[in-house]
């Protein structure tokens, strides 16, 4: 297409639109002629900005701090405490009670017994204290097809205490005089004669104690207390034993490190002396023994640990070693303990301790040293509130020697006991618990166990596997009191020999001993009282062939002034 021709074009299409819009032109427009004439192509186009360019910029400006020069001029606070008055403390306290020298008890029991017991002390003293005891208790009474049983123990003792600042300077003495018949057989068993005196046995024993003793205030000071002991017993058959004895301990608190509260040295050490003679022989022997020992405490956590080196000086002088340690802790403060440790040692079993268990012993006594070559034990003390005390104890011990009673065949009638020694494992255990308010009330039960582990004797001959007890007092607003106890034991063995020599084994059966006591204060110096004894009324034996008395009772009155 040419020029020309897209003119004539155009005007042709404007020329017919003009012709569309001719009415509206006429009616808004009259009058209007407009020509328009192409000359071009359109091309649009769009003309350039101009942008005004500004960027900002940071206003700085400086700031100087001024120097400032400053000083402190001391001045001297003088502070003024005044204060304010405390009224005293009014303790209301319970009012002593009123103390009496003397005390007397007088009465008289089943079987011909009659008893009496004196004692006589000082009153509260901040510088001394004295005081003494009398006793007498006898028996003529039979035990039915059995021989002559009577029996007396005669005892007076005297001790004291002198009281110094920082020390206590004690001393006792005394003597003691028991009778027993050896009546463990039945005369109709026997074709002999036997007159009271070949059966009474008598024991004269002597005694006397010096001691001294710190008593610092101050922990840290050299704790010191030592103390020397001698007995002398004789029996009625030529038998005689003196005993010396000293021991003496000192130990020192230092606080050296500071993870624990303090640390203590100290030492123990013990010296005894024997000298035994009987109708055959004598013997004369020594044992020393010294515990040097180190302890510390932290906390709840109290350690000890040190070695027992012992010598034993007869005709054959040897020493020995034993290490023991002990660790306690407070779980519960005043109201759990526990501890546990390890311990051994060396003994010799006396004329004096052997008489005192079983006072029907022979005269002529094979004594042996007993070695404990390890012992563990642990316990636990509780308490639960404030009337309740509970207590735990176990201990099992390797012992070298141990001693035993079974009875002596080689003299008619075979009423006297001698001592066999066998190596034994032993397992023990005991408990306990106590209930207790004031003066009032008071109820205690215990059980003690032994499980022994005998290398060649058969049986751990009159030692009982169980002993069980209960204990019970009440008081009836002090006019009337009243007691009760049970104690029982289980079975127990001992030997005995045929005709041939054969050792067999007799079973003593377990029993039980319940008792009853009641005391009737008629004045606060004046009162009556009644024990019942054997109460089940059975026959019991705590040594073979020896029958204790049946039931029994002892009635009296007391007197302080």
């Amino acid at each position: 297409m040419n020029f020309k021709q897209y003119r004539i074009t155009f005007r042709s299409i404007f020329f017919l639109s003009g012709l569309i819009f001719l009415p509206t032109s006429v009616t808004y427009a009259q009058g209007l002629n407009e020509q328009v004439t192409v000359v071009a192509a359109y091309e649009p186009t769009i003309p350039d900005a101009n942008k005004i360019v500004i960027n900002p910029a940071k206003s700085e400006t400086d700031v100087k701090l001024p120097v400032m020069n400053y000083s402190v001029s001391p001045v001297q606070l003088k502070p003024v405490l005044t204060p304010e008055s405390i009224p005293a403390v009014k303790l209301v306290g319970e009012p002593q009670k009123k103390l009496t020298r003397n005390y007397a008890r007088l009465g008289m029991g089943s079987y011909t017994s009659p008893y009496a017991e004196f004692w006589a002390n000082t009153l509260r003293s901040k510088s001394y204290g004295v005081g003494m005891h009398f006793k007498h208790l006898s028996s003529s009474g039979e035990i039915k097809n059995y021989a002559i049983s009577k029996n007396s123990v005669n005892l007076l003792e005297a001790q004291g205490q002198k009281f110094y600042e920082n020390h206590t300077l004690s001393a006792g003495a005394g003597f003691r005089r028991n009778v027993v018949h050896h009546y463990g057989f039945k005369p109709a068993d026997f074709d002999i004669f036997l007159s009271d005196d070949d059966l009474k046995q008598i024991f004269n024993r002597y005694n006397a104690s010096v001691g001294f003793a710190s008593q610092y205030e101050d922990k840290d000071k050299l704790n010191h207390n030592f103390g020397f002991a001698f007995t002398n017993v004789s029996d009625g058959f030529e038998t005689r034993e003196n005993n010396f004895g000293f021991k003496g301990s000192a130990d020192k608190r230092f606080e050296l490190l500071t993870f624990t509260d303090y640390q203590q040295i100290g030492v123990e050490a013990v010296v005894l002396f024997s000298a035994y003679n009987d109708s055959t022989l004598k013997q004369n022997n020594t044992i020393v023994s010294v515990r040097p020992y180190i302890a510390t405490e932290f906390e709840m956590y109290t350690f000890r640990l040190g070695i027992d080196l012992t010598f034993k000086m007869d005709t054959l002088s040897k020493a020995y070693l034993f290490p023991f340690a002990e660790a306690q802790l407070k779980v519960i403060k005043d109201a759990l303990t526990v501890k546990a440790g390890i311990t051994g040692g060396l003994k010799r079993h006396g004329f004096d301790e052997l008489s005192q268990i079983n006072p029907f012993v022979q005269s002529v006594l094979p004594l042996q040293y007993t070695r404990d070559k390890f012992t563990f034990y642990a316990e636990a003390r509780a308490r639960a509130g404030k009337h309740i005390n509970l207590s735990a104890s176990f201990r099992a011990s390797f012992i070298e020697n141990a001693p035993f009673f079974v009875n002596d065949f080689t003299a008619i009638p075979y009423n006297r006991f001698t001592l066999v020694y066998d190596d034994a494992d032993l397992l023990a255990a005991r408990f306990e618990a106590e209930f207790r308010t004031a003066e009032k009330i008071r109820i205690k039960a215990y059980a003690a166990i032994e499980k022994w582990n005998m290398k060649n004797e058969m049986h751990a001959w009159h030692k009982p596997a169980s002993n069980l007890g209960f204990q019970a007092f009440y008081n009836m607003g002090d006019k009337l009191i009243v007691s009760a106890r049970l104690n029982h034991y289980s079975k127990q063995y001992a030997r005995l020999m045929n005709e041939v020599g054969t050792v067999t084994v007799e079973t003593l059966k377990a029993y039980i001993d319940p008792g009853l006591g009641v005391e009737y204060r008629y004045t606060k110096s004046l009162s009556a009282f009644l024990n019942l004894n054997n109460l089940a009324g059975t026959r019991n034996f705590a040594w073979y062939n020896y029958p204790g008395y049946r039931f029994n009772l002892m009635g009296g009155v007391t007197y302080s002034f």
